[in-house]
């Protein structure tokens, strides 16, 4: 069944990339003759105001047609008789939904689940230090120094940090800590390490602290602009260097990777949306022909040109390209399975 839910979930995924290019292609006027979940063959199909709708075979996937999409038409409502503007937006909004549903799940996780941080708890005393004479003991959670609060988060770990450095060395610290439902004031003495930083002899523990969700919605942007980055950064190395290259998955990885996991609880499953959507939003924003990114720049082209390129020929480059990842689908889908057979 983790098998079934990882390939729901990344068609789930990938719906969202297209529901992105059909919301903004009908919100432009944009005509279209078909939305399908999948491919291969029709399993449901059904009509709705002149769209038709379906569900195919091979669910991890998905495509919306719209009309005269590669081709002249004489019909108004053509994507090729529209604007620059709304296909630039139509083309975009797939990708851009990819990064919409990223950060939303982003937050979502922050809000429900928490961020794994350093926090002001005791993790581990260090024998014949200080604290160790002054008591203290594993599980204590500081929530005060010096009459200071301290949140029970990184920002409170790193204010306790904070005024342990401005603290007289010369007195004793005075700590309030939380121990079995109860708080304890506790005087303790500082001594120097090896940096010549002042500390307790304490290891500090970590711990999942949830977000509220104003404190989410800005942190979730953070954590996005990061994960982004680190793909890129990825990407980059992976084609000037070939770093990980041995590590490049197709579809039959991801979902044998995210079925593996999946049992670890709802988090796992938040967590593999976050990664996979952005990586998708990346990846088809990528200048190169059949993604979103190669339509993109044709449309820069044209609109810098003030005239398309020609359509049989745009229509040439693209099905080049898409016949090159079914390669390469194809090749990955291989050694994928391979991996998998050799454990």
């Amino acid at each position: 069944m983790t098998i079934v839910y990882a390939i729901l979930m990344l068609a789930f995924i990938i719906i969202t990339h297209e529901l992105g290019h059909y919301t903004v292609g009908r919100l432009c006027g944009v005509g279209i003759e078909e939305f399908s979940v999948g491919f291969g063959p029709k399993l449901v199909q059904w009509r709705r105001k002149g769209i038709l709708y379906s569900v195919r075979l091979i669910i991890v996937g998905g495509y919306v047609r719209f009309t005269g999409e590669d081709e002249d038409s004489d019909d108004p409502r053509a994507f090729n008789n529209q604007p620059v503007w709304k296909r630039f937006l139509t083309v975009l909004a797939g990708p851009a939904m990819n990064f919409v549903l990223a950060y939303l799940v982003a937050v979502g996780m922050l809000v429900g689940y928490g961020l794994y941080d350093v926090v002001p708890q005791v993790g581990s005393v260090i024998e014949n230090t200080p604290a160790a004479e002054a008591g203290l003991a594993d599980g204590d959670v500081i929530v005060a120094v010096d009459g200071e609060t301290v949140s029970f988060d990184g920002m409170g770990y790193a204010r306790m940090v904070e005024l342990i450095g401005l603290h007289d060395p010369a007195e004793p610290l005075s700590l309030t800590v939380r121990r079995d439902g109860e708080e304890t004031d506790i005087l303790t003495g500082l001594y120097q390490d090896e940096t010549g930083a002042w500390k307790m002899g304490i290891y500090m523990a970590y711990a999942r602290v949830r977000m509220p969700l104003p404190e989410a919605l800005k942190y979730g942007g953070t954590l996005m602009v990061t994960l982004t980055r680190e793909l890129l950064n990825a990407i980059r190395n992976l084609v000037f260097h070939g770093e990980g290259l041995n590590q490049v998955s197709g579809t039959v990885g991801i979902v044998s990777e995210v079925s593996q996991t999946l049992n670890e609880g709802f988090y796992m499953v938040l967590y593999w949306i976050l990664l996979i959507s952005t990586n998708l939003g990346i990846v088809n924003l990528l200048p190169l022909p059949a993604l979103d990114g190669g339509r993109l720049v044709f449309l820069i082209v044209e609109a810098i040109r003030r005239k398309p390129v020609p359509r049989d020929k745009e229509g040439l480059v693209h099905l080049a390209g898409l016949a090159v990842f079914f390669l390469l689908f194809i090749i990955l889908t291989y050694h994928d399975i391979a991996r998998i057979i050799a454990g």
